[in-house]
């Protein structure tokens, strides 16, 4: 009885085991992390990326890349968090160019990001990356 009730609990932990093994990818993907698009693109905690995590396309100019992320986040503390972390990365604010409220340009190595901010609500924010060939 005792051997039969060791397997069983055995069999439960690599069944609980591989629930969570499965499950790491969506939950790093949920809180900050990066975008599954661009591996050196942070994703503020907070956000979550929509979709299946975005369109790449590498073309011989370069590539272009469209990921949308969302979360419970207000619009300012989203445009905070770029403004002061991109630069690390070495992304370089062209700010010359933004020309629309809610709307951050970056250029890095040939590429420029736009990050739009929209505002879904007072608390709940959607952001749009963009990256494309200069």
């Amino acid at each position: 009885m005792t051997v039969r009730r060791n397997s069983l609990r055995g069999a439960g932990m690599a069944l609980a085991l591989a629930a969570l093994l499965l499950a790491a990818p969506h939950a790093a993907r949920a809180e900050g992390g990066y975008l599954d698009a661009v591996e050196d693109m942070p994703l503020m905690e907070g956000l979550a990326e929509t979709g299946d995590g975005g369109i790449v396309f590498d073309k011989p100019a370069g590539r272009i890349v469209r990921s949308v992320a969302e979360g419970d986040v207000a619009p300012g503390a989203v445009r905070a968090f770029y403004v002061e972390t991109l630069p690390r990365l070495g992304w370089t604010r062209a700010s010359a160019y933004e020309l629309i409220d809610g709307l951050l340009i970056f250029r890095r190595e040939g590429e420029q990001l736009e990050i739009q901010i929209v505002s879904v609500s007072p608390t709940h924010t959607e952001i749009r990356f963009s990256i494309t060939p200069l």
